[in-house]
């Protein structure tokens, strides 16, 4: 599937891994003309990694259009929790766009987020690392996570060591991820994370705690539960008021 050398570059080290062969199928991403390996390992393609690509390619579309300054293109992105790569993937065209870093801290996952990148030739826009996010450096103009969102102690963790540290807060906390988040942001930086509603006022609260702003909310129904997707930035004026958006079928 493919492999790193050992070598430096934007901040991201790179080293290199033997990928090994589990069971896995090819999902073609019509939306953006991308093919997309998804391993058994690992979180496979979700509902709530296409709703927040749709949403941050619809606001960074939108806000793109707006203006012809140069300001508001060559900006990069980092995704926390990259898993197989999907959601960069989804938003790999945008134009104002320069770069993506990618971060996936499970070895067992990142093999196919390497592949997926060489698959669609896309080494020189997203660039993957193997790491611990809080060992990552640098200032990106917006960040975007779907997150382990279910606490340690709310049910049973599965066997599968990957599926659990996808799903469960074993490695990540939405504590720490938003930490790090506003670590991370450039000044009037901004951030795109998807949590379900019984998550929300946690994550309303880490938010505030380390004071970013909360811009929007997306209110998405899928099956029995809500997913809401929250845009935020980081500095600025004080936000008077958050936009809320339906999506309730």
């Amino acid at each position: 599937m493919g492999s790193l050398k050992n070598n430096k570059k934007d901040g991201f080290l790179k080293e290199s891994y033997e990928i090994e062969a589990v069971d896995s199928y090819t999902e073609r991403l019509e939306s953006v003309d991308k093919i997309m390996t998804v391993s058994e390992i690992g979180l496979k393609i979700t509902e709530d990694s296409l709703l927040l690509a749709n949403f941050i390619k619809n606001k960074l579309e939108k806000k793109s259009g707006k203006s012809n300054r140069t300001f508001f293109h060559n900006r990069n992105m980092l995704e926390i929790g990259a898993g197989q790569g999907i959601i960069s993937l989804l938003v790999s065209g945008l134009p104002n766009i320069s770069k993506i870093y990618a971060v996936e801290v499970q070895k067992e996952v990142f093999g196919n987020l390497i592949g997926n990148v060489e698959k669609n030739s896309l080494q020189s826009k997203i660039l993957v690392l193997n790491e611990d996010i809080r060992n990552v450096v640098g200032e990106y103009d917006y960040i975007f996570s779907n997150p382990p969102y279910k606490k340690v102690n709310s049910g049973k963790l599965p066997q599968d060591k990957t599926e659990a540290i996808s799903k469960y807060e074993v490695l990540l906390t939405l504590e720490e991820l938003f930490f790090n988040t506003k670590r991370l942001l450039k000044n009037y930086g901004e951030f795109f994370v998807i949590v379900p509603e019984e998550r929300l006022n946690d994550s309303f609260r880490y938010i505030y705690k380390n004071e970013l702003q909360i811009l929007s909310l997306n209110i998405n129904q899928y099956k029995k539960k809500k997913l809401i997707i929250i845009h935020g930035k980081k500095g600025g004026k004080i936000n008077s008021g958050i936009e809320i958006e339906y999506n309730l079928k």
